[in-house]
């Protein structure tokens, strides 16, 4: 129970720790926002979040259960194209100078039907990158159908080209997810356009789409904990003792699941079960049971956990969690997320396979 609160603890605190990007999204009604930010960001990302009213046709989509801020404009047409963009001009304004306001990334939408990029479109391009130095890209969308050759966003691109040079990055976007075209893409340029090494967390841990993200940054949280648990062990500790060590990998089992963004959009019922599940498996796989299953090592000699071995399992366990992680995440992609899948994710048979893949791969 102690170490089930401490987890629930550690997970609270990572969530409340984080700084959320504010992500605007513009273009035209029927542009095909709703599905990309649904393709980036999880399935129903607007609706399920809480709308922040905002004046001049501006909402933001924000939610405790959610580590994006998403700022829709709303659609501006041809007939009030001059309001929309003094709407514009006041609202991200307004924003500078407040620093949890401001805004980080600018998605600027055009639908590659149109076939058009707009005199009006360059302005609010300009205006948003070179007046206001938002980092902003152009995302061409609905681009499946475009010719197998993509020449009509080609032609737009050019357009953006020989106004912008290379200032501003073009991407294609289909609204069929089996045809993903330049989303990887999209999610990196936004990676790499955010300063603030906290912000670009939250982006990390809030995007769908590319889950290398998440493992790369959940490797190096696991070399940090391997390290601690290496001075855990540097004066050899009994195996009655080894509660040190699960303790401190238990606070590693929250940080791991919280990069995979596990931490938010679940129900306190569903989180009360990966706090409970999660910990009693970590709590049985302790030490003398993970060497079992690490070749070369076997059983603890003589019951005592030294450096070398507190530092294996932990990291050992590290990989295995995330196995585990993404195993759920892929879930809540395709739809067979539950609670009943939870229960046969979150066990020591689970771990036990994760661990021997990971074995192996090293071979």
């Amino acid at each position: 129970e102690d170490l089930k609160a401490k987890f629930e603890k550690d997970f609270e605190k990572l969530k409340n720790s984080i700084k959320k990007p504010n992500i605007l999204v513009l273009g035209q009604t029927g542009v095909g926002k709703s599905s990309l930010l649904n393709t980036v960001f999880g399935a129903e990302t607007a609706k399920v979040s809480n709308v922040k009213p905002e004046t001049r046709g501006f909402h933001k989509f924000t939610s405790e259960e959610s580590p994006i801020n998403i700022i829709d404009s709303e659609g501006y047409e041809l007939a009030n194209s001059d309001t929309f963009k003094d709407s514009l001009n006041e609202y991200v304004s307004e924003k500078i100078a407040n620093v949890e306001e401001q805004i980080h990334l600018a998605w600027y939408c055009i639908n590659v039907t149109g076939a058009r990029v707009l005199p009006f479109d360059l302005e609010n391009i300009k205006f948003l990158s070179q007046e206001k130095k938002i980092p902003t890209s152009v995302v061409f969308t609905q681009c499946d159908l475009d010719d197998v050759d993509g020449t009509t966003a080609k032609l737009m691109s050019e357009i953006i080209n020989n106004h912008f040079g290379k200032t501003i990055q073009c991407f294609q976007v289909s609204n069929e997810l089996e045809y993903p075209l330049d989303i990887d893409k999209l999610v990196d340029w936004s990676i790499n356009n955010i300063s603030d090494e906290n912000v670009k967390l939250a982006f990390v841990i809030g995007q769908k789409v590319n889950l290398k993200l998440n493992r790369k940054r959940a490797q190096n949280a696991i070399i940090g904990y391997a390290t601690t648990a290496a001075a855990i062990g540097a004066n050899p500790i009994p195996l009655s003792d080894a509660p040190l060590l699960i303790a401190m990998q238990s606070g590693m089992a929250a940080h791991i699941f919280h990069i995979y963004g596990l931490s938010f959009g679940m129900t306190d019922i569903l989180k009360n079960i990966i706090g409970s599940r999660l910990i009693s498996t970590v709590a049985k796989m302790g030490a003398s049971n993970l060497l079992k299953l690490i070749p070369g090592f076997g059983t603890i000699a003589g019951g005592v956990v030294n450096a070398a071995v507190a530092s294996v399992v932990t990291t050992t366990l590290g990989y295995a969690l995330i196995a585990m992680s993404e195993k759920i995440i892929k879930a809540q992609i395709d739809g067979t997320f539950s609670e009943e899948f939870l229960n046969k994710i979150l066990t020591p048979e689970f771990l036990e396979e994760a661990i021997k893949k990971h074995e192996n791969s090293k071979k």
